[in-house]
C-alpha cells in the first residue's frame, strides 16, 4: 500500500476510535489490529443495516426523562436546519442510550481539514449548510464511546422520532460505504439547501 493510502486509513481508524497510534504511513501491528477491528464493526453494521430498525407503532414513544441535552450541545444545535434540531431534541427524549452534539454547522476550513485526513470523502458536506449533525453516545459513565453497540439505540430514537414529526433524515449508520455511526442529515432530495 502507498503511503498516502495508510495515512487515510490510519486517519480515518483513529477518527472512529479504532486506532490510537500515530498517522505515519507505517502499517505496523496496531494498524492491522485497527483496521480488522474497523472491519469487524462495518460487518456487524451490515447485518444490522439490512434489519428495519425503526418501530412500526404509529403512536408517539413515550419520553424515557433519562437524559437531556447538555448547554454545549445546545449550543452545538446553532445554525442547523430547525427540522433537523427538531428530531435531536425529540431523539434525547425516547432514547435509551445518552448521546450528546458532537458537530452541527461546519465552517468551510474545518471541512478541509477532515478531508485531508481522510475523515470526510467529500467538500460538499450536509454540515457546510447546517442540514447535518453528528452525535456521540455516552457510555455509563458519560464518556464518548465509539462502541457500535451504542449507536444502534440512538440511530433508532432519531429515526422514529424523525417519523414521528414528518421529517425525513438520513442516519450515517445505514450507509452501505463509509458508515459514520454518528452522522445524521436532511436528505438532499428534500431539503437540496
Amino acid at each position: 500500500m502507498q503511503e498516502s493510502t495508510i495515512k487515510n486509513l490510519q486517519a480515518t481508524m483513529q477518527l472512529h476510535g479504532f486506532y490510537d497510534g500515530l498517522v505515519d504511513g507505517t502499517w505496523g501491528n496496531q494498524s492491522h489490529a485497527g483496521f480488522y477491528a474497523m472491519a469487524e464493526a462495518a460487518a456487524h453494521c451490515k447485518s444490522h443495516s439490512e434489519d428495519d430498525a425503526v418501530n412500526g407503532e404509529d403512536k408517539p414513544a413515550e419520553p424515557t426523562g433519562k437524559y437531556k441535552l447538555s448547554a454545549k450541545s445546545l449550543a452545538r444545535l446553532n445554525g442547523l436546519h430547525p427540522d433537523l434540531v427538531k428530531v435531536v431534541k425529540r431523539a434525547i427524549e425516547i432514547t435509551p442510550i445518552d448521546f450528546s452534539v458532537g458537530e452541527g454547522l461546519r465552517s468551510i476550513t474545518r471541512q478541509k481539514e477532515l478531508y485531508r485526513k481522510g475523515a470526510t470523502k467529500t467538500m460538499n458536506s450536509r454540515h457546510l449548510t447546517g442540514h447535518a449533525v453528528d452525535l456521540f453516545a455516552l457510555d455509563e459513565a458519560g464518556k464518548v464511546t465509539w462502541d457500535w453497540k451504542y449507536y444502534w439505540p440512538i440511530v433508532e430514537a432519531m429515526e422514529k422520532a424523525a417519523k414521528e414529526l414528518g421529517i425525513s433524515i438520513e442516519a450515517g449508520a445505514r450507509w452501505k460505504t463509509f458508515k459514520d455511526g454518528p452522522h445524521y442529515q436532511l436528505p438532499w432530495s428534500k431539503y437540496p439547501k
